[in-house]
């Protein structure tokens, strides 16, 4: 049989490894020609089902497919430039849907950032101000929550299902997460016009129904398969959110 396969030319790959797939991310990513060859099928068949890809990934059929890795930082990127071009939509449609919210619970907006308010004592004067320091810093620290939302929900599931190796969930998780967020990245445009104040929940309802349906090409139909993986990335949301408030007030606890 050999290193690598008669008919396609790829390397086997005895079993799925960590290890194996930061290797095979360097070197595409050191290949271009090798990369620009991938990118059309992934996301064609990532845009069916991302989980029949992480399924035809680990059961070996690579040389076809991005890396789950590439495939989640090129998506990460094209949905970090759409959203910068649509910057200035977003930010004025979210201040107003905030100054409506904050007059249907009685305050003018005036008064949300009067002097001496935790808003105003955070640099923001205003609606406006507070909707771009929003939208700049989840612009920023983006790429770094989908990576770890991934690392942890694959640990979860590697805890769910131990037939699975970490990688062989990891895979999963890079492969859906990924096109989760270039979903986002289509569609968010849309909502920066017609409904800004849902663009938050977005991410969540692609996040999850991916879940859903890429878990039934990959884990199984049984309704325990469906389920376990969309339970899995709420659950590493949660983790994020709880772990952040921690180091944020034991940052202030150790500055005062």
């Amino acid at each position: 049989m050999g290193d690598y396969c008669h008919q396609c030319g790829q390397r086997h790959v005895p079993e799925l490894r960590v290890l194996y797939l930061v290797q095979r991310f360097l070197e595409s990513a050191l290949d271009l020609e090798d990369l620009e060859r991938g990118v059309g099928q992934t996301l064609r068949r990532a845009a069916q089902n991302p989980g029949r890809v992480a399924r035809r990934y680990v059961d070996g059929e690579r040389k076809e497919f991005v890396n789950p890795l590439g495939y989640f930082l090129l998506t990460a990127t094209a949905t970090f430039l759409v959203f910068s071009m649509f910057q200035e939509a977003w930010v004025q449609g979210q201040a107003e849907a905030f100054e409506a919210t904050w007059r249907s619970l009685g305050t003018h907006p005036d008064e949300v950032f009067r002097s001496g308010s935790p808003l105003r004592s955070l640099g923001w004067s205003s609606a406006q101000d507070l909707a771009a320091g929003i939208f700049q810093f989840f612009q920023q620290v983006q790429t770094y929550v989908g990576l770890f939302t991934c690392i942890v929900a694959g640990l979860l599931l590697r805890w769910a299902f131990p037939e699975r190796t970490a990688a062989e969930t990891l895979v999963f998780e890079l492969y859906v997460t990924a096109q989760a967020t270039l979903f986002l990245g289509v569609l968010g445009p849309l909502l920066f016009w017609a409904a800004p104040a849902y663009i938050g929940v977005l991410p969540i309802f692609l996040q999850v129904g991916l879940h859903t349906h890429g878990a039934g090409a990959f884990f199984g139909t049984h309704w325990r398969a469906r389920l376990l993986p969309a339970c899995a990335y709420l659950a590493s949301g949660i983790v994020l959110v709880v772990g952040s408030g921690l180091l944020v007030v034991g940052a202030m606890s150790y500055l005062a």
